[in-house]
């Protein structure tokens, strides 16, 4: 029965396929190789986001193989390479509004290397023409290392005019100050926060649940304030940037509850503001978020009686990507 076991195991090894799938965020050193990450995109006044999908690149250096890869939805790929300097180049041309582009970029490949940007900044531009730029297809190819899986057919269309879609899971702790009414100074809350994100391209809408504690209040009695969020977002540098920093516009609907009392009275409270955020990525799906938040507030007592205030918090948390392209 052994040999059966080895022929069987040798049989399944052979079967898996020699251009395997890679993950890698950019710069990092993985074995005697650094995995290069590019982003490809075009824009104009009508489009301000467009990835390039489904777009061939060739890895080329002088005495060396050419390593090869091909843009996935978001129009990033990733590969491996050894230490050295190189040539990104298009191996055809790629159509998008009626106009050709190809690119021809030197890159040093180094540890902690960023993210190289392909764009309208650094492209040929020309009108009505399909040129080759240099081809690759008579050099040894390597494993493609591409990042997710390759593009459908579907997908590959020279006019790439749509925005990526993607839909991410926020959870976080979070610190801050509340004030209300004609208090002297500002009480200090703990709490924790969990939202959903849905993003087209750089805009992106926010739908969550925040919970914040007092429990040693000044001005404000030991209570709790709890309920909905919504935020729309824009993001400076959205897909695959390793860096990605945001502004954004907040409103909330809630609750707050007097833990002094041992009946279920609350008064309503809805809350107006802006967020400042940013995301640091961490592994392939998941980053590292940090965000300040600063909200006008109104609460409406059970007495009929309102007051205005101030809440403001920052926050500390992890995002998961549930589905994005651009990781």
């Amino acid at each position: 029965m052994r040999p059966v076991s080895v022929s069987l195991i040798t049989a399944l090894l052979v079967a898996v396929p020699v251009e395997a799938q890679v993950r890698a965020d950019p710069g990092v050193v993985i074995g005697n190789r650094i995995a290069v990450r590019v982003n490809v995109t075009l824009a104009d006044d009508e489009t301000p986001y467009s990835p390039v999908r489904g777009l061939a690149l060739a890895f080329m250096r002088p005495a060396a193989d050419t390593v090869t890869g091909r843009t996935d939805e978001a129009g990033v790929v990733t590969v491996l390479l050894p230490p050295g300097d190189y040539t990104i180049a298009t191996t055809r041309p790629y159509a998008w509004k009626g106009t050709w582009y190809a690119w021809s970029v030197p890159v040093r490949v180094r540890a902690d290397m960023p993210a190289v940007e392909l764009s309208r900044t650094n492209a040929r531009v020309e009108r009505g023409g399909s040129r080759v730029v240099r081809s690759a297809e008579n050099r040894t190819v390597q494993s493609a290392g591409d990042v997710g899986a390759p593009a459908s057919s579907g997908s590959r269309s020279s006019t790439g005019g749509t925005a990526v879609r993607w839909l991410s899971m926020e959870i976080g702790g979070e610190g801050g100050l509340t004030r209300l009414g004609d208090g002297t100074g500002s009480d200090a809350g703990y709490g924790g926060s969990g939202s959903f994100v849905g993003g087209l391209g750089p805009v992106a809408l926010t739908i969550g649940y925040r919970y914040t504690s007092i429990r040693y209040g000044g001005d404000l009695d030991p209570g709790s304030m709890r309920g909905g969020t919504a935020e729309l977002r824009y993001h400076f540098r959205p897909g695959s940037a390793p860096v990605r920093p945001y502004l954004g516009a907040m409103a909330g609907v809630g609750r707050w509850y007097d833990s002094e009392t041992l009946s279920n009275d609350h008064s309503a409270m809805r809350m107006f503001g802006g967020t400042l955020g940013v995301q640091f990525g961490l592994a392939t799906s998941v980053r590292l978020h940090v965000s300040a938040t600063a909200a006008g507030t109104n609460v409406k007592m059970p007495s009929g009686t309102s007051n205005t205030g101030l809440f403001a918090t920052g926050n500390l948390g992890l995002t998961f990507d549930i589905f994005s392209p651009a990781r």
